[in-house]
């Protein structure tokens, strides 16, 4: 049976195709992954929001995995309406499904609290306008930006292809004395195979959305676990008590 220390059923951006490799590459034994599809039209405030009520439908269509875990992979969708709009987002999604779930946004938010950091340099591919809206939002929950720089990105798959050099460019861009970590914002950035080397060089925490957010969901399965050599927030173990087996049991909810 896939999935027999937990299930992870994940809410992915149409036109998102580096979210599903880089969980893949980061699941131990017993861990599977299974991925739905949120409709996104391009990277800008109007689409963003829109996302929200197809994530309910995208999560419903999960249901019938018997999972443990659901997950919104979207960084810019979770912000995006400010402080709590995460938290709503999983409301919502558990009031339909009845399942604990997480975003994007929540996990990185858990993962700055885990390494104990308060300022951050971002890096993204977004335009000035998201990353505006990203800075407020963290700043609002009490974590100051030391420096922020996009790609000016608007196309989902414009930001699938940028190759994982461009993200450890851009970390190195922001990173200043101030910062006591990096955030890589975007499950669409793909990053997981230069956080170590950023790491090494600059000497502090690097974060990825897609790391963050694979890391909350192992927190929620009760798994501590996952692949080496895939940055330092790995070893800051948080795992809550496990839901995995009692979610797979033929008696567990939307069974």
């Amino acid at each position: 049976m896939y999935g027999w220390r937990g299930r992870i059923g994940l809410m992915v951006p149409t036109g998102n195709s580096t979210m599903e490799p880089e969980f893949f590459r980061l699941c131990p034994e017993g861990v599977s992954v299974h991925a739905n599809r949120v409709y996104l039209k391009d990277v800008t405030p109007a689409s963003l929001r829109a996302m929200e009520d197809d994530a309910v439908r995208c999560a419903e269509g999960l249901v019938s995995i018997r999972l443990g875990v659901l997950a919104f992979g979207c960084t810019s969708g979770s912000f995006v309406g400010g402080k709590g709009y995460d938290e709503n987002l999983i409301r919502r999604i558990e009031d339909a499904t009845g399942l604990p779930t997480t975003t994007t946004t929540t996990a990185v938010l858990r993962a700055l609290r885990r390494l104990k950091v308060q300022r951050i340099a971002l890096a993204t591919p977004y335009t000035e306008e998201i990353n505006a809206i990203e800075v407020k939002f963290f700043e609002d929950h009490g974590y100051e930006v030391t420096r922020a720089k996009g790609g000016g990105l608007t196309d989902t798959p414009d930001i699938q292809e940028c190759a994982p050099q461009v993200a450890y460019r851009r970390a190195r861009d922001v990173d200043n004395g101030r910062a006591e970590a990096v955030f890589l914002s975007c499950t669409g950035f793909r990053s997981i195979e230069v956080l170590e080397k950023l790491e090494t060089d600059l000497g502090k925490p690097v974060i990825s959305a897609n790391q963050a957010t694979f890391a909350d969901c192992l927190s929620i399965l009760g798994v501590g676990e996952a692949q080496p050599g895939f940055g330092s927030l790995f070893g800051y173990p948080e795992a809550a008590p496990g839901a995995a087996i009692e979610t797979l049991h033929p008696s567990a909810r939307h069974g």
